[in-house]
């Protein structure tokens, strides 16, 4: 074989190689894309666990704030809270963590979401595992509300967002019933629309 044969087939198996190893370690279209959200209320979303590389993307969506539901340390994978907060605050975005665990929403959590949500957090995206304690957490807030929606609307809220608050119906009643009457004090968090 000549060497100008050789040194071409060398050259194109190195060009292959190196073709082959940066095609094989390029940045995963997930990571350079905003998470599916699911709209919940005006100008609120909620999606699966983050990763921090999704923050700009969802930043170019106009998301203003997120909101981490998921405690730390529930699973290897999961990007610490600390994480995505640093690259939210590095690109101009509002971030809160509320965590809560599997077991229960306490209050304390839902009274955090009631001021985190405020209009100029507006629009905001909670996350946690799946998405389905941070529809949870909403819904409680929501039933908390003076000037919140009623049971069925709030149920029906959780089903179209693909999850089931039906071990909820009791507390969501209770907290419709110890609503305070008077005039609404309205925080400004986003409201279900009733239609």
């Amino acid at each position: 074989m000549s060497k100008w044969k050789l040194f071409l087939l060398s050259f194109l198996l190195t060009t292959g190689v190196a073709l082959g190893y940066f095609y094989r370690h390029r940045p995963s279209e997930a990571r350079s894309r905003a998470p599916a959200m699911t709209p919940i209320a005006d100008g609120l979303f909620v999606t699966s666990q983050l990763r921090p590389e999704s923050v700009i993307a969802l930043k170019r969506r106009g998301i203003k704030t997120i909101v981490d539901i998921r405690p730390d340390g529930e699973a290897a994978d999961q990007a610490p809270s600390d994480e995505i907060k640093a690259v939210s605050i590095g690109n101009g975005l509002g971030f809160h963590y509320i965590p809560v665990p599997h077991e229960g929403i306490p209050n304390e959590a839902v009274e955090a979401l009631d001021q985190a949500l405020t209009p100029q957090a507006l629009p905001a995206l909670l996350y946690c595992r799946t998405g389905r304690r941070a529809v949870r957490l909403f819904a409680l807030m929501q039933a908390s509300r003076v000037d919140g929606p009623d049971n069925d609307t709030i149920l029906e809220m959780v089903r179209a967002a693909g999850f089931s608050a039906d071990d909820l119906r009791d507390e969501i009643k209770q907290r419709l019933s110890h609503r305070k009457s008077g005039p609404a004090a309205d925080s400004g968090a986003p409201t279900l629309n009733h239609q």
